[in-house]
């Protein structure tokens, strides 16, 4: 019998573009979450290759410290799809030579503010690009390079807080998942490519162990091995359908299953 997942839940999502505002601070405390993502935009905080812009590395030191002061740990997302414009002109995710301008990315973020958070989170839902376009066109690529540095992010981050002793971290990756029923419904009306484990199952193996099977591959020749400390899991509506997700996600990667709810 499959090991039943472990879902911690609400986990709120707080606003990337702004700081924290009063109403949102309420609900927070009435909510009383245990965690609480505190999105960073890669687009907003290195608008210029290379440069970080101070103003948006204090507007997310201030939300993480305003996150810790209500007594919530904060899960810094780093990634969550806003691509910066010369990023994107450089051919974006379809281009292996461009992931390290990612891992640079999360180096210099890490060194800011690293020590206002101990979980992470390397990329939120990335697999949600391949109901974007039918397969192949480039999808695969772009999914195979994200799975590859977010190993390579995960060792960043942990090697990067290990150095200065700043105590337990955590890394992991949220991925878009739907029910079997689901999927069954989405492939019939074409809504989710034919191939429908690559959109979950294939990527979410890919990350957490570093195995890679067709279509994706392995550009970077990552290591089999353990690559995230969890697998938060969004897309599912009802309690029931959440549970079942996280259930699947967590036989996919041996990892533990965050439920996310925004």
């Amino acid at each position: 019998m499959a090991q039943q997942a472990t879902i911690e839940y609400p986990v709120i999502h707080v606003p990337a573009p702004a700081a924290l505002r009063e109403d949102t601070v309420r609900f927070l405390r009435w909510l009383e979450p245990e965690r609480c993502v505190v999105f960073a935009s890669w687009a907003a905080l290195e608008p210029e290759e290379g440069q970080l812009d101070a103003e948006a590395v204090e507007n997310l030191r201030r939300r993480l410290i305003a996150v810790s002061a209500l007594d919530i740990e904060p899960v810094l997302c780093l990634y969550r799809g806003e691509d910066p414009v010369w990023f994107t002109a450089r051919g974006g995710w379809r281009k292996e030579d461009n992931l390290r301008c990612y891992l640079r990315y999360v180096g210099r973020v890490v060194r800011s503010v690293g020590h206002l958070a101990g979980s992470y989170i390397t990329f939120y839902a990335p697999n949600q690009q391949l109901l974007r376009f039918p397969l192949p066109m480039g999808t695969t690529t772009a999914i195979s390079h994200v799975a590859c540095v977010h190993v390579r992010a995960y060792r960043l981050i942990r090697d990067l807080r290990e150095a200065r002793q700043l105590g337990e971290t955590r890394v992991g990756f949220v991925l878009h998942v739907v029910s079997d029923s689901d999927m069954r419904r989405d492939l019939i009306h074409g809504r989710i490519p034919s191939a429908g484990t690559v959109y979950q199952q294939l990527t979410a193996q890919a990350m957490a162990k570093g195995d890679f099977r067709a279509p994706l591959r392995n550009v970077l020749r990552i290591q089999p091995g353990t690559w995230t400390d969890f697998i938060g899991v969004v897309g599912p509506q009802g309690e029931a359908m959440r549970r079942e997700c996280c259930r699947a996600a967590r036989e996919w990667t041996g990892a533990e299953a965050w439920s996310l709810e925004e």
